[in-house]
């Protein structure tokens, strides 16, 4: 897989690499809520993952899950999230 973030909109781009020439779409996950900005009673930003910067990938075998895990750090939101990594194997 390759994980695209998309550092102006927010969010990452999920394409599966296992033929190069012939990259295919999975999916696009951003918690980014564009209506909500700051919480005017407390000041906190409240929209979400702001401007993914930093991503690393867990394998399985290092991740507490057990299972496959990406890691994001938004610069301008200042947080990090978690992802699993759901991997559905099919035989041809």
């Amino acid at each position: 897989y390759a994980f695209i973030g998309l550092e102006r909109m927010g969010g990452i781009m999920v394409y599966d690499v296992t033929n190069p020439l012939n990259p295919t779409y999975i999916e696009y996950l951003n918690n980014r809520d564009i209506n909500l900005v700051i919480d005017a009673t407390t000041g906190v930003d409240i929209a979400g993952d702001l401007g993914p910067e930093g991503m690393k990938f867990v394998d399985a075998a290092h991740s507490p899950s057990g299972k496959p895990m990406l890691i994001v750090a938004s610069e301008v939101s200042g947080t990090t999230t978690f992802y699993n990594i759901e991997v559905t194997v099919t035989s041809e």
